[in-house]
């Protein structure tokens, strides 16, 4: 396998970090992009390893950070909370627009090597989402699997909406051991001017290509209701929804991976199978 770090840059000079990992060789291969969640990364916890899987089995994977991710100069870690204050739904489409157009107009590392007219999609959380999304947009979108998708990018009620305006920020708590971050009144102004481009049921609903729907059943960040309900809308000829017993948001991980749990082996084996009957190899 070869394992190769690059950096896309936007016209404002924000960065996309991004890992590719193909097999070796000469092999044209297709590429699977995998999108992080939020408060993800490209280096958390399962998704090197998912990379790592999918290149074993025959995919060149591209996994890739959200330039406001808050990943700055440590890969581990969210340590950049200033950026992080600043990303919203605005910039991540902006994001996937430019991954996806350096993908498909040979802008990558080994890019030779790379089968463009089917390419998969696998996103963790809100990215999975996104995902489903950015299909109905590029056509060359031929597979998408799902990892605790969300239905809705409106998460917030009333009350939460107020308050952020009024405080100017809202406060994004993490880990016991970690302080929050927060996210300025800009995220929530985005979230309501991009509400046509980000309903996802409804693009679940017109979708004419094979999605996978993965959610774990103990899922409380992302209920398996909403696994659910983006299920209900899609197409049973083309689509699947399975559940993953035992399984949380995260599949029974944490960050660093150390040994994969076993609702991951099976989230990764799903999504393994699931790309190799549904594109070319």
């Amino acid at each position: 396998m070869i394992e190769s770090d690059f950096t896309l840059s936007h016209p404002n000079q924000l960065k996309v970090r991004c890992t590719l990992r193909i097999p070796a060789g000469k092999g044209i291969v297709t590429p699977v992009v995998v999108a992080h969640g939020f408060l993800g990364f490209k280096d958390w916890g399962f998704f090197p390893y998912l990379g790592r899987r999918l290149s074993e089995s025959g995919f060149a994977a591209i996994t890739f950070n959200h330039a406001l991710s808050g990943i700055e100069d440590n890969p581990w870690k969210i340590d950049d909370a200033e950026g992080f204050s600043r990303n919203s739904t605005t910039q991540e489409l902006r994001d996937w627009d430019l991954v996806m157009d350096a993908l498909l107009l040979g802008r990558m590392p080994l890019a030779d090597r790379m089968r463009l007219n089917a390419v998969g999609a696998v996103g963790h959380s809100r990215g999975g989402s996104y995902a489903i999304l950015l299909s109905r947009q590029v056509p060359q979108i031929a597979s998408i699997v799902t990892w605790g998708a969300i239905r809705s990018f409106d998460r917030f009620d009333a009350e939460t909406r107020r308050r952020w305006r009024h405080q100017g920020f809202l406060e994004v708590p993490r880990e016991e051991h970690e302080a929050p971050l927060r996210m300025t009144v800009a995220a929530l102004e985005a979230l309501e001017r991009n509400d046509h481009r980000l309903e996802v049921l409804k693009a679940v609903r017109e979708s004419t290509i094979p999605i996978m729907f993965l959610h774990g059943r103990r899922d409380r960040r992302v209920p398996l209701s909403e696994g659910e309900r983006l299920w209900q809308r899609a197409d049973p000829q083309l689509c699947r929804f399975h559940i993953i017993e035992n399984a949380g948001h995260t599949f029974q991980t944490r960050h660093p991976l150390t040994t994969p749990s076993l609702p991951l082996l099976e989230a990764v084996s799903r999504t393994i199978d699931w790309f190799r009957n549904t594109l070319p190899r």
